[in-house]
């Protein structure tokens, strides 16, 4: 029996205004003695001076974040199985206690956990697991949430290592025993070789994902991704804004599926392509809108 997976909602959002002291949630915190002496123990290993900022700037709650984006896409009125968050956080900061956050917020989520210290590409990373778990009969619903914050800057990439806003972004996904097809969303993480092979190997995996698409499907890409590569196979290209280091195709999508773009009441395949220069590696994930 085939099984279809199907992207039921999405949603984005921007948490405008500075963090209260009173929003990170007990379990998400670090005893300040603790936290500068672990912070500056890493910054010497990173050849960092500015541990102390980081400890000193108060963070959301990433458990309520995450919370936030997931009622905004359905799935805190709907039956959910599995909740994947996904950070581009290197260890400076890992949230030990958004997943339980989360678990006693959706009590039908089977589990929920995190995927972090990936870049760019850790939703792409949690997409492959929601798919691995849709394909077991008893996941019929499973969300993926990426989160970033100003207060947790990456190290190493000047040019895309900090957030603008502090955002979070959601797909809710579907498994479809009735449908037929092939599985979806496909998930594929490649090396690339530097930025001077990012297009030919853009080009290529257009060519073998859109060989088996039927129509013209909704392509979105990062900052990095050679418009002129993915032009070649939809007119409906769209752009994510710099600024951002792993919500902002997922914003770029979810607001093209409202019609922000001109694309609002779509269906039919969803191509999503980012390229992180930090892990070199090239992120595309295909899905279906029904």
């Amino acid at each position: 029996m085939a099984i279809q997976t199907s992207v039921l909602e999405t949603f984005s959002t921007v948490f405008t205004g500075e963090p209260r002291e009173d929003t990170v949630a007990p379990a998400e915190t670090v005893a300040q003695s603790r936290e500068d002496e672990y912070l500056n123990d890493l910054a010497h290993v990173h050849g960092l001076d500015e541990s102390a900022v980081l400890s000193t700037v108060t963070s959301r709650s990433y458990g309520e974040m995450a919370a936030r984006a997931l009622e905004g896409c359905g799935a805190g009125s709907d039956h959910i199985d599995v909740i994947i968050l996904a950070y581009a956080n290197t260890e400076f900061f890992v949230p030990e206690g958004a997943g339980s956050f989360l678990a006693e917020e959706f009590p039908s989520a089977k589990m929920v956990y995190a995927v972090t210290e990936q870049g760019k590409l850790a939703p792409f990373t949690a997409l492959k697991l929601a798919q691995c778990h849709l394909q077991e009969e008893e996941c019929e619903r499973a969300a993926v949430v990426a989160i970033e914050q100003r207060a947790v800057p990456l190290v190493d990439d000047h040019d895309a290592g900090k957030p603008e806003v502090d955002a979070a972004a959601a797909i809710l996904l579907s498994r479809d025993v009735s449908a037929t097809g092939t599985e979806m969303p496909s998930v594929a993480l490649r090396k690339v070789g530097g930025q001077a092979e990012l297009g030919p190997l853009v080009r290529e995996m257009l060519r073998i994902v859109t060989a088996k698409l039927d129509g013209d499907p909704l392509i979105v890409i990062g900052e990095r991704i050679p418009r002129g590569e993915a032009a070649s196979f939809s007119s409906r290209v769209h752009r994510a804004e710099a600024g951002r280091v792993c919500t902002g195709v997922w914003e770029t999508l979810d607001r093209s599926l409202r019609g922000d773009d001109g694309d609002g009441g779509y269906s039919g395949p969803v191509l999503v392509m980012e390229y992180d220069p930090m892990l070199d590696q090239l992120g595309v994930a295909s899905m279906i809108v029904p």
